[in-house]
């Protein structure tokens, strides 16, 4: 067992003394922009027949929900005990779902649309 040669334990020294610089992810969602790809993918789904107020919210809040879902469901994961009184799973696969096809519609291989009922239908783009 020699000793280390001179080079090797400067490098590691230095290496010690910097600050490791860590990269926050992106978590906020910018809610105008994905607003209007959600209405523009629901004007192009219609075609002539046009969007009402009504059905534009509808989509709008539809996905605003799956980022409030997203939120409550980080929320309760902290807490084991509380998550299973809730029902924690089966929401965590309904929002999986939700994720996919919203990212599918944001992407442009979904086209989302109401239909007379009101509720959300989704078609290839």
């Amino acid at each position: 067992m020699g000793r280390r040669p001179k080079v090797l334990t400067e490098g590691a020294e230095a290496a010690a003394t910097t600050p490791v610089v860590r990269r926050r992810r992106r978590t906020t969602v910018d809610h105008a922009a994905q607003g209007q790809i959600l209405v523009a993918s629901l004007l192009s789904s219609r075609g002539e027949r046009g969007a009402t107020q009504e059905e534009a919210l509808a989509v709008v809040m539809w996905a605003r929900g799956i980022h409030d879902e997203a939120a409550e469901l980080k929320a309760l994961s902290t807490r084991v005990r509380r998550a299973k009184t809730e029902n924690a799973a089966e929401r965590q696969i309904a929002l999986m779902l939700n994720q996919s096809l919203l990212d599918g519609v944001i992407s442009g291989s979904l086209a989302v649309d109401v239909n007379e009922a009101g509720g959300i239908t989704f078609s290839q783009a």
